[in-house]
């Protein structure tokens, strides 16, 4: 915009801020890089941003979706081997893509800007603060990084969403303590928990991540995870992605939800991927449960009923399509 020979910035402010207004939000958001005074008008705006997502990696990038639009922000740093262990660093450009879906219409643009003299913390702190998003998500690529906590709180703002994912390579002990500081950092306040790869153990167990605030518990393909882990969570919704599920243990955890574990619980959806060796057998799932099935034998999904002592009805539906998909999901009547 300050390329252009209009006069722009000559203008007075109350000229200035109804011409901004007519422009795209991408002019919006560079223009807010001018200046203090320059931000100040924009955070004055209050832009529709719904949702702030930041993903820390080697190369950070910074989403912010305005309705239809998304525009990501991609910090490009100087390539070397080592851990990101602090938010200091001045990237060395930034390559800036807006994506418009409106009125069903696709465009895209990609520029490059410069880095604004900002560091990598003060871009993720310029971007979540020009306006009010109603979501802010923030993606963990654990081998990639290693913050500390203190630097964790100070730079982000208040999360609704975290991820913490971990290679497919067996994870070592500086993954295992990247991971500590994020959890130190967010869990007490976020509501929803995406895990991808987790390697749980005695000292890094589920009870540590499920004992917080989170409403939504999400599991990706974990490791070393117990059905039986399950039972002291506080979450609403639990969601298990993996590879293969015991079903005597899914069958133990809704024994239990019928004596009172879990009163929390609305919803557990377990989806696994089946194999030639260990294709779902319904009846050992429903051992016991005195359920009531509410749809003929064979009918896709099968869905039975239960019952816990405090009166609260839960539907279990099961569902086998051939060897490519399975899940069972559970929920409690409201």
């Amino acid at each position: 915009m300050t390329e252009h020979k209009f006069p722009f910035l000559r203008l007075p402010d109350d000229l200035r801020s109804k011409v901004l207004q007519t422009t795209e939000y991408l002019e919006m958001i560079a223009y807010s890089f001018v200046s203090k005074k320059a931000y100040s008008m924009i955070q004055s705006f209050r832009l529709p941003i719904l949702t702030v997502r930041i993903t820390m990696k080697k190369q950070p990038e910074i989403e912010v979706k305005l309705s239809a639009i998304s525009i990501k922000f991609g910090l490009n740093m100087q390539e070397n081997d080592e851990k990101m262990t602090h938010l200091n660093g001045l990237p060395v450009n930034v390559r800036v893509t807006y994506l418009n879906f409106e009125n069903h219409e696709f465009s895209k643009k990609i520029s490059t800007w410069t880095n604004q003299g900002k560091t990598v913390g003060e871009w993720i702190q310029h971007l979540c603060s020009i306006s009010q998003a109603e979501c802010y998500v923030a993606d963990f690529l654990v081998r990639d990084i290693e913050l500390d906590t203190p630097t964790l709180r100070k730079i982000f703002p208040k999360l609704r969403t975290v991820s913490v994912k971990f290679p497919q390579a067996e994870a070592n002990e500086n993954d295992i303590t990247s991971a500590k500081h994020v959890f130190k950092a967010f869990l007490v306040d976020v509501k929803d928990v995406r895990l991808e790869q987790f390697p749980f153990q005695d000292n890094l167990s589920l009870q540590h991540i499920g004992m917080g605030n989170s409403k939504i518990l999400q599991l990706y393909d974990p490791r070393n995870i117990r059905i039986d882990d399950l039972l002291t969570l506080n979450a609403e919704s639990i969601f298990l992605k993996t590879s293969q599920v015991p079903l005597r243990d899914l069958n133990s955890f809704f024994k239990l939800w019928k004596k009172g574990s879990n009163p929390k619980l609305e919803k557990l959806n377990v989806m696994w991927e089946p194999t030639r060796n260990f294709i779902p057998k319904w009846k050992i799932l429903m051992k016991g449960l005195k359920a009531k099935k509410s749809r003929a034998e064979g009918e896709v999904p099968m869905k039975f009923r239960i019952k816990n002592v405090r009166g609260a009805l839960a539907e279990i539906r099961c569902v086998f399509f051939d060897i490519h998909l399975a899940y069972v999901q559970f929920t409690v009547s409201i």
